[in-house]
């Protein structure tokens, strides 16, 4: 072997080792360059300010969404590519092949991240979740009429326990569960959103620290005391 041929499979060997990260395993407390220093891509995008609802000059009953200022100061990864997303994993299955994985780091510290986890792997999701973080802090019900065809794999998919049988004011038998369950603990919120399907009930997995909430740095998450879900676990 000659010592061209040596470099190059080296060079494929790095190349094929990446390090790999379970999104489940982060201790929120540690630095951030703990568990994203040795992953690609390691340049993500530096975002200033926080974004805020602000009026549209071109029309003046029209709010836009914008960053707003230049003292907050994160970083945000948006994972997409099928190589990149390799890397990440939730409780040690992988995510969608279609729906891309966030990460924000803020104030040195992960402060936000999204994945959305295989679908087969729903209802072992949220068991691991349960016995990780114990009881949800709280849950958000949604309800299907008992013949809707949704909600065959719904009950397949979630525990017994959590739904519940009804006959509502027109005597139709109504079926309702926790479309969101939502764990409030150490300044963090994590957030289990159940995804609706016909055959397979998939999952939306959200880790949001507080603090990077109330500042606003996280898009989609702008309004946090006005929230509709996660707004009454700021306090």
């Amino acid at each position: 072997m000659n010592r061209l041929s040596a470099v190059l499979i080296i060079l494929l060997s790095i190349g094929c080792n990446k390090s790999t990260l379970d999104l489940s395993t982060i201790d929120f407390s540690q630095p951030a360059s703990k568990y994203l220093k040795d992953i690609s891509p390691s340049k993500g995008e530096i975002q200033y300010g926080h974004w805020e609802l602000v009026k549209n000059n071109s029309a003046e009953d029209d709010l836009e969404l914008k960053l707003v200022g230049k003292e907050e100061v994160s970083k945000v990864y948006h994972i997409n590519d099928p190589s990149d997303k390799s890397q990440f994993s939730f409780f040690g299955y992988p995510s969608i092949g279609m729906m891309g994985i966030e990460i924000v780091e803020y104030q040195n510290k992960i402060a936000f991240y999204s994945i959305y986890p295989e679908g087969s792997k729903t209802s072992e999701i949220l068991l691991k979740l349960k016995q990780k973080l114990g009881e949800p802090s709280g849950v958000v019900l949604d309800t299907l009429g008992k013949t809707n065809i949704l909600l065959s794999p719904i009950l397949k998919t979630l525990p017994k326990d959590d739904i519940t049988y009804f006959t509502d004011e027109y005597d139709d038998q109504q079926v309702s569960f926790p479309e969101h369950y939502i764990w409030k603990r150490n300044g963090m919120i994590c957030q289990f959103t159940l995804l609706q399907g016909s055959e397979v009930v998939s999952s939306k997995i959200v880790a949001i620290d507080i603090k990077a909430f109330k500042d606003r740095i996280i898009f989609g998450y702008h309004v946090p005391d006005k929230d509709p879900i996660l707004g009454r676990f700021l306090n």
